[in-house]
């Protein structure tokens, strides 16, 4: 009869690349309203503020040409999505499209807008026009194929990063990004290949050495792993998670006390962040350190309310106190948010048959068993719910199919 935790699982830092400025053809002219100098190196510049001065100031030159003019839009698009902007950005996006259609880093960065607004179908058509504008722009290819890989298509998303790789053999991006989607795809020796590509063209990116230690662990070379994770933390050492794939790492090699240093560290840094709350109080949940544990869902749950892991860990903390009432509101909530969740029936189901809710146990373990016929705990546990509600047939009938998985099941 036992209650059953979420545990997180790695997962990487994150995609590299994204659309690149727009630079402009030629020399600027100087003079006679056209783009200066200055202008120009405002806004081809990241810092937004400049970015946006600049860019107007060509935007609004008589003598600017279409293309500068779709350029400067382009980029004043960018700056205006760097300062929060969304709606402005959009604007510009589609005035650098309309004003030259042939604009691939006009519909790319229109792209990227759509891919950071959740609309993946819209950016990948924008990322199909930027390579029919311009087959060569390998950073489109490069954004497809992130968009097919959040999409959980990494099939889709390697021959993108192919070409991507073709064009510019050069792109540690696109390594970096295919080498996502073979670990994804579980294929690690070949991720770990394209991260090494990716390090040989720039042993200072720290999303590679990243992503590399977390092949490494999924490979269960903890040595391998936690050496890429120390040397990406050399290279930017406020990154906060990459600390919790180390300390997950120190955990799962049973270095529990390095662990929870690490995720210690990463809070110090980013005490707003909930996942770090989270990944620190399964450690101490696991440890038996129920309050603690308690204590760190409740952090998470302060910072993302409708976190609902948290409140189905939390009530698993509960539980383990033997708080069973507790328990059930946490399960209730996560349920709410996330029916989907693995072991929330179950858990909950438990925790109503240790607070004699016969009835409602049994519901909730005949969902539980819907999903995992053969789960000799939700079978036990529904036979003693079923004996103390009165059906001691269908209750033995239970325990029986549930010893005949696990004889030690109960004893």
């Amino acid at each position: 009869m036992t209650i059953r935790a979420l545990l997180p699982l790695l997962v990487s830092l994150g995609f590299a690349g994204a659309a690149a400025a727009q630079g402009f053809p030629g020399d600027p002219p100087v003079g006679g309203g056209g783009p200066t100098s200055v202008s120009v190196r405002q806004c081809n510049g990241t810092d937004p503020a400049p970015a946006i001065v600049g860019c107007t100031a060509i935007i609004t030159a008589r003598t600017s040409t279409p293309v500068q003019r779709s350029a400067a839009l382009t980029n004043r698009g960018r700056a205006y999505l760097r300062r929060d902007q969304p709606d402005r950005a959009l604007a510009d996006f589609d005035q650098a499209i309309a004003v030259d259609p042939m604009n691939s880093r006009g519909w790319a960065n229109r792209g990227d807008f759509y891919q950071q607004q959740g609309e993946f179908d819209r950016a990948i058509q924008d990322y199909d026009r930027a390579i029919m504008a311009n087959p060569m722009d390998f950073e489109a290819y490069n954004q497809r194929g992130t968009v097919h890989l959040i999409m959980g298509e990494p099939e889709r998303a390697i021959p993108d990063y192919d070409q991507a790789i073709a064009v510019n053999p050069k792109f540690v991006a696109a390594f970096t990004n295919r080498g996502e989607a073979y670990r994804v795809q579980g294929d690690f020796d070949r991720a770990i290949a394209d991260y090494n590509q990716a390090l040989a063209i720039d042993p200072k990116f720290a999303t590679a050495l990243d992503n590399r230690g977390i092949s490494y662990v999924e490979k269960g070379e903890y040595a391998r792993g936690i050496a890429d994770f120390d040397a990406a933390l050399k290279i930017d050492p406020m990154m906060t998670i990459i600390y919790t794939h180390r300390a997950t790492a120190h955990a799962n090699n049973g270095a529990r006390d390095r662990a929870l240093a690490d995720f210690d560290q990463a809070i110090k840094i980013d005490p707003s962040d909930p996942t770090i709350y989270f990944s620190r109080a399964n450690l101490l949940l696991e440890q038996g350190q129920f309050d603690r544990a308690i204590g760190d869902y409740d952090a998470a749950i302060m910072a993302e309310r409708n976190f609902a892991d948290a409140y189905a860990n939390r009530g698993v903390a509960y539980a383990r106190k033997g708080e069973f009432n507790r328990a059930v509101v946490d399960f209730d909530r996560a349920i709410m948010l996330d029916p989907s969740l693995p072991d929330l029936f179950a858990n909950r189901g438990l925790s109503y048959v240790k607070t004699g809710q016969y009835a409602r146990a049994i519901a909730d373990l005949d969902k539980a068993l819907m999903a995992n016929p053969r789960d000799a705990s939700s079978l036990y546990n529904r036979g003693v719910a079923k004996q103390q509600a009165g059906d001691r047939q269908g209750g033995d009938a239970d325990i029986a199919r549930a010893r005949s998985t696990d004889p030690n099941i109960g004893k």
